[in-house]
């Protein structure tokens, strides 16, 4: 549901591929116009071919009109392949620097049994990034420790949405793009411990505002 609802978000009338759509679009629709001109062009000249043939100067401007045309798509999708690719959906966390140790957010933080560990994050704008990487220190015993972890967007309503569903972890390293303006909430939980605290260690949030 997660995914589904990231799916429309990014499409819908004010998401980031409308933004793409009013910033690249008009140079596109321009190479589009030309092209079917070309066409139009060439259609009308074989269609007479028959009555008058098609002179050198004609046959002139047809070509330089393909190459033009040849050219500059060219340049636009080598552009816009580059836009894309340098997106933030298609950044690793390692791009966003998250498996850097000498980040300064590069800490231990101690979540008592029974308690949990939040972090609320404000995001001004779309397109910014969330990224985290952390693990647990594992004592002595053979038994492997682990933390509940989910992330959530808060709306200005205080309505929740679920990002990233609850799950336990020994280690997780993440990231995602937010579609809204607002508040994120990373959770640690360690509610369901009696006994042992968790030391995780890491870095617990890094945050990029990426424009495009």
């Amino acid at each position: 549901q997660v995914l589904l609802d990231f799916i429309r978000q990014i499409n819908d009338a004010n998401g980031p591929m409308e933004v793409q759509r009013e910033r690249y679009g008009p140079a596109l629709y321009t190479l589009t116009k030309l092209v079917l001109a070309v066409r139009l062009y060439l259609h009308l000249s074989l269609a007479r071919f028959g009555q008058k043939k098609i002179g050198k100067d004609d046959i002139a401007v047809l070509h330089q009109a393909v190459v033009i045309y040849t050219e500059e798509f060219g340049k636009f999708t080598t552009f816009i392949g580059e836009v894309f690719v340098n997106a933030p959906f298609f950044i690793s966390a390692e791009d966003a620097g998250a498996d850097s140790r000498k980040n300064d957010e590069y800490r231990e933080t101690i979540i008592p049994a029974g308690k949990t560990h939040e972090v609320i994050l404000s995001v001004e704008a779309v397109n910014s990034y969330i990224a985290w990487d952390f693990s647990l220190q594992q004592g002595a015993l053979s038994t492997l420790l682990d933390i509940g972890f989910h992330v959530e967007y808060i709306s200005p309503s205080r309505e929740k949405t679920l990002i990233l569903p609850y799950r336990r972890y020994e280690a997780d390293q993440g990231n995602f793009c937010t579609v809204f303006a607002g508040s994120y909430k990373l959770v640690w939980d360690n509610s369901y411990s009696t006994f042992f605290k968790k030391v995780l260690i890491g870095i617990l949030f890094v945050i990029y505002s990426l424009y495009i």
